[in-house]
């Protein structure tokens, strides 16, 4: 058996073996660093963002040589918004995309270049290649991968396993997304976001439950929860519609991630 079988075949055995999201990064770290790579990111962009970019930021699991220095500047300065990846996923590009490379095709702008030059200049990450692997048409999902080293291998590397990492991304990520528990895990944030109020009165109604209805149970006035409490969550949620909002509570199925979180 060829060194690449065995290690797709120990990927694919130790993360079904996995029982939560520390164990499964694991097993895909170990298998990104056996394909020759250095560090490795996964990333979870809550929907909000492809609405209205100052929502929140993406959710960053980082492998333990992960400069996490970068991923603070990333955050502090709101690079989720002129992030090339997340605005090509959200168009629904799913091919994966070699940082520099993109830049040398002049494919990307001034202010997306800016997000990779900070990450090579500042903190010595030469090189990157950033693999889509989710989305909902509401969140979105991908994997990163670095490379510290300033050579020219790192494209010969990325031509010959990149198809290897592209599978057991998209593996790793299919089976940390089925998880209700483990998407609770990312949306924590978002949901940290609501009220107490927001939270309760959005649940009830992903369930099915007229505005009305929700009010008397939970002894609201109908009003105040018309005309305050679904206007903050509309804005929350990236200043969408009424309607929009009770979708989006339904994709999320936020009345079970409210219990697992």
């Amino acid at each position: 058996m060829s060194t690449i079988n065995q290690i797709v075949l120990d990927f694919y055995e130790q993360l079904h073996a996995s029982v939560d999201i520390d164990a499964m990064f694991l097993a895909i770290e170990q298998a990104t660093t056996a394909l020759g790579f250095d560090n490795l990111s996964y990333t979870f962009v809550p929907g909000a963002i492809s609405h209205s970019p100052n929502q929140l930021q993406p959710i960053f699991k980082i492998s333990k040589a992960y400069n996490a220095g970068f991923i603070r500047h990333y955050v502090d300065a709101e690079f989720g918004q002129q992030d090339f990846t997340i605005k090509r996923i959200i168009n629904g590009d799913f091919s994966p995309m070699v940082w520099w490379r993109e830049a040398k095709n002049q494919s990307i702008t001034r202010a997306e270049l800016e997000v990779i030059e900070v990450a090579r200049q500042e903190y010595g990450i030469c090189h990157g290649i950033s693999i889509p692997t989710y989305s909902d048409g509401y969140n979105i999902a991908g994997v990163s991968v670095t490379r510290e080293y300033r050579d020219h291998q790192f494209d010969e590397l990325c031509s010959e396993r990149g198809e290897h990492l592209r599978r057991l991304s998209q593996m790793f990520s299919d089976r940390v997304l089925c998880r209700h528990d483990i998407r609770a895990v990312f949306m924590a944030p978002f949901l940290q976001k609501l009220t107490t109020t927001e939270k309760q009165v959005l649940s009830k109604l992903a369930k099915g439950c007229n505005l009305k209805a929700v009010c008397h149970e939970l002894q609201l006035d109908y009003k105040y929860v018309a005309n305050s409490v679904i206007k903050s969550l509309r804005k929350k949620f990236g200043n969408v519609t009424r309607d929009a909002l009770m979708y989006e509570a339904g994709m999320l199925n936020f009345s079970q991630l409210l219990n697992e979180t």
